[in-house]
């Protein structure tokens, strides 16, 4: 089995500013945005990161 790198997504609103970025450009488009959230499916997310390059606030951290 796998390890696979944790995900953790700021999305209080003190970072994230819901503007998309990683929604837009997530290959697998398991990243989802509502006016108060974004969630990620976590079974399919690869953690490649270009959500995280893609960020332009420094909201999404992977570890």
């Amino acid at each position: 089995m796998v390890n696979k790198k944790s995900l953790h997504i700021e999305s209080s609103g003190q970072l994230c500013i819901y503007c998309g970025a990683c929604v837009g450009i997530c290959p697998l488009n398991c990243i989802y945005l509502d006016e108060t959230r974004i969630t990620f499916d976590e079974r399919v997310c690869t953690r490649c990161e270009i959500c995280v390059k893609a960020c332009p606030v420094g909201a999404i951290e992977i570890g």
